[in-house]
């Protein structure tokens, strides 16, 4: 699966977008205030009120010259490992900061992947994770798949997190109150938006969170 396009709440969407441009080095779009480009993903940022989110990008290199820019720019969130992460599971290693709504972001670097040290102008290669908290992880799951091309990836804990997607771009269905690792912020429901080239659409009753749905 691929992330073209993913739109999220900002109490001032202009402000966070000259941080991802001007600070994290995501490109800029001509005659936009409120949107960037993220490799192939175009990120949107809408006015409104919002809790800690999740979104996850991937990026194309060593995962030391990833930790040592972040920390440089913006200071890296410390993770059970110490600055980045080991997921054998992804085959990859994870890098976490926070933007200044206070959103819980993620770069992934995977094996295999690193083209050296790490330039955002040519090596962030779009979005692979989107953060969805929901009431409950199991039904809502069941109706994504249902109506999405995509299936479970992985689970973990007793039904409180689960990886929708593939190992190129994913949805993280996280129960409702569960901290977004590696902080203790907690899940919260919060709208979003998603393109992506996965068949179907998603526009569940009573939530915020639409998926290939016409703007």
């Amino acid at each position: 699966m691929h992330v073209h396009r993913v739109a999220i709440a900002a109490t001032d969407p202009i402000s966070l977008c000259e941080f991802y441009v001007e600070t994290l080095g995501f490109g800029s779009i001509p005659g936009s205030q409120r949107s960037a480009t993220a490799g192939e993903t175009t990120l949107w940022f809408e006015l409104g009120d919002t809790d800690a989110d999740h979104l996850a990008f991937t990026v194309a290199a060593d995962v030391d010259s990833v930790v040592a820019w972040v920390d440089e720019h913006v200071g890296v969130l410390e993770t059970d490992e110490g600055p980045s992460i080991r997921f054998d599971f992804m085959e990859a290693d994870s890098v976490y900061f926070e933007d200044p709504e206070g959103n819980i972001i993620e770069y992934v670097c995977y094996d295999g992947h690193a083209t050296g040290e790490f330039d955002p102008e040519t090596d962030i290669v779009g979005v692979t994770e989107v953060g969805m908290a929901v009431p409950d992880v199991t039904s809502f799951v069941a109706d994504l798949t249902a109506a999405i091309d995509v299936d479970v990836w992985s689970e973990f804990g007793e039904g409180d997190i689960a990886f929708v997607g593939d190992q190129t771009a994913r949805f993280v269905v996280s129960a409702v109150g569960r901290p977004w690792y590696p902080t203790d912020k907690e899940a919260a429901v919060d709208p979003v938006s998603v393109q992506c080239d996965a068949d179907g659409t998603f526009n569940p009753e009573g939530l915020p969170y639409r998926v290939n749905v016409e703007q």
